[in-house]
Formats: C-alpha cells, sequence, structure tokens
C-alpha cells in the first residue's frame, strides 16, 4: 500500500471552502461542519465575501460534475475555467480560513501527518491483496495515493473521502491529536483506499445492478435521503471490509481482534432501529456486516464476488425499507 501523508493549506482552504459555500445536498453533506464553520464567520463575512460564496455554491450547483471540479482545486491542478473562476473570486475569503480555521488547525494536522507516515502500512499488503483478488479489480496496488490531512471540527469522528477518477483522499482525523486513536484514522484511509480498488472491479457494478433490479427496483424501495441504491451498495461492500462501527475484515489487521460477527452487535443495531434512531450509515454497517463471514470465507477458498453476495446486500436493504 503506496500512500503520501500531506498537509497542504491551499487544499485545506477550498475544501473548507465548499463546506461553508452550502452547495452540496447529497449524501456526502456535512451539516455539522457546515453549521460549525458558518457560525463562526457568520457576523465577519463582507458583502465581497458573502458573494464569493454565493458564486462558489452557483458554480459547483451548475457544473456538470463539481467533485472533479473541487478536486482539480485541491490538487492544485487548476485548468478548466470554472476552477479559475473560484480561485479568482475568493481570494478574500482565505483570511477568515486563516483565522478561524487555519491557525488552530495546522499544528494538529502536522502531528498527525507525521504520526501517519511512521505507520507501517505494508502490514496491511497482503489484506489488500487479498480484497483485490476477490473483487476481481484491476486496480494496481502499486500506485502512489496522496492523503491530504484536513482540519476537523469539536467532537467530530474521523471523514474521509475519496474523488473517482483522482489519485487522492481527503482525511480528516479527529480535531484533538491522540496517538491512541490511530486505529480509527487508519481504517477511515484503508476505507478509502478500498473504494479505489473496488471501483475497478471487473463484476462488483454489473452484480450491484443486477441485484438492485431484483431487489430494489422491482419492489419500488426508494432510497434513503441524499443517498442512491448504487452508493448505498457500493458503501455495503467496501464497509464490510472497513469502517470504524464495526472495524469490518481489516479489523484483525489494524487491531488484532477477532473478525467482527453479528452476534457482536445485533443487540445493540436492534435497540438503534426500535427507537428509530439508526441511521442510513448504521443500516449501511449492518449490511456490510451481515455478508462479512461469507466474504472471508470466499477469501480464504480463493473465490471471487458473485450475485449470492451482493443480493444478500440486497436483502438486507429490502427489509430495512421496504414499506409493508
Amino acid at each position: 500500500m503506496d500512500v503520501v501523508f500531506s498537509v497542504d493549506k491551499q487544499a485545506a482552504f477550498y475544501y473548507w471552502l465548499q463546506i461553508v459555500a452550502g452547495w452540496d445536498d447529497s449524501s456526502a453533506v456535512d451539516a455539522k461542519s457546515l453549521a460549525y464553520y458558518t457560525g463562526q464567520i457568520h457576523s465577519m463575512l463582507s458583502q465581497e465575501q458573502r458573494k464569493a460564496l454565493h458564486d462558489v455554491k452557483c458554480i459547483l450547483q451548475h457544473n456538470a460534475n463539481p467533485r472533479q471540479l473541487l478536486a482539480e482545486l485541491y490538487a492544485g491542478n487548476i485548468r478548466s475555467h470554472d476552477a479559475q473562476i473560484i480561485a479568482e473570486r475568493t481570494l478574500s475569503c482565505m483570511p477568515l480560513f486563516e483565522a478561524f480555521v487555519w491557525r488552530d488547525a495546522q499544528k494538529t494536522v502536522l502531528r498527525w501527518r507525521d504520526l501517519l507516515q511512521a505507520y507501517d502500512f505494508a502490514r496491511t499488503n497482503e489484506l489488500l491483496m487479498n480484497i483485490k483478488t476477490f473483487l476481481a479489480s484491476t486496480f494496481d496496488l502499486h500506485t502512489t495515493l496522496t492523503v491530504y490531512i484536513l482540519p476537523n471540527i469539536p467532537g467530530a469522528g474521523v471523514i474521509g473521502h475519496r474523488i473517482s477518477g483522482t489519485n487522492f483522499i481527503l482525511l480528516r482525523p479527529y480535531i484533538e491529536y491522540r496517538r491512541s486513536a490511530i486505529a480509527n484514522v487508519v481504517t477511515v484511509v484503508l476505507h478509502e483506499y478500498i473504494h479505489a480498488i473496488e471501483s475497478c472491479s471487473t463484476h462488483s457494478r454489473a452484480l450491484m445492478k443486477q441485484s438492485y433490479e431484483t431487489c430494489i427496483a422491482a419492489n419500488h424501495i426508494r432510497p434513503p435521503h441524499g443517498f442512491t441504491w448504487k452508493s448505498m451498495y457500493i458503501e455495503a461492500l467496501v464497509y464490510c471490509f472497513a469502517n470504524n462501527i464495526t472495524g469490518g475484515y481489516a479489523r484483525t489487521v489494524v487491531s488484532g481482534k477477532l473478525l467482527p460477527r453479528i452476534e457482536e452487535f445485533q443487540r445493540g443495531f436492534h435497540r438503534l432501529r426500535a427507537k428509530g434512531a439508526a441511521t442510513t450509515n448504521d443500516v449501511i454497517a449492518w449490511a456490510g456486516l451481515c455478508i462479512t463471514d461469507m466474504v472471508a470465507q470466499y477469501i480464504d477458498e480463493g473465490k471471487v464476488i458473485d450475485v449470492k453476495i451482493v443480493n444478500y446486500i440486497g436483502r438486507v436493504y429490502q427489509d430495512m425499507y421496504k414499506i409493508v
């Protein structure tokens, strides 16, 4: 696993900028960060800054591929017309970012970078090779991915994003530096890295489409707000391998614990469901957990993903979301 950890002020600025612009209404939206950051700067915004944020929101909402546009900005590879406009019009917002975010966060993100650079990611190589083989993926495990370490907000867990078609991951570790939390941070890095492996699978997406038509579309089940069924299937599969709710298949390597079992989590999950407090991410984690044993067995036997695995995800979602 070849990863390089980077602290880049410009990447952090544009990530913060797209949050406070409030353009996103998908499952990727971070409502807590939006509320926290806008609450900080609301009374401080000049007319020029307000207009800049409004322009960013409009440009992103009207762009055919806003995440690829943002990827240009994060990586400093500003080529498109829209990226150039955003870069030019938001110069006035940099002092706000420096005063309310970067000044306090810079030291912490640098410490996280140093800790992650010292982590032995080579211990995950066999794990990732097994996952690649199971997914029948063409992803090159020698590809180097850059992980941009970004500021986070108080009380938030570790957050990761990977934008398809790029060679980098966005990582927001805990706002407080804690060496003891390294396993949780590494798990998120692995989760996003496995997304890159899954995206190159020659099997998974066709199987997901087939399962969707059988288990979901045939029963006219709508996806949870802000999600698509495609993203629900993909996330369940990747959660099976690495997540910070159950740990996933990677838990044996990252934390040295046994493979997570349904019996370990079912009481807590069913309690959340009974209270109506289970989030979509909880449901995704449950779907991923339900296939973990089966996936581990397939990997042990050298088998690749098939319709049986993916249909199990579909049936879990059918059970969770079907209106009787």
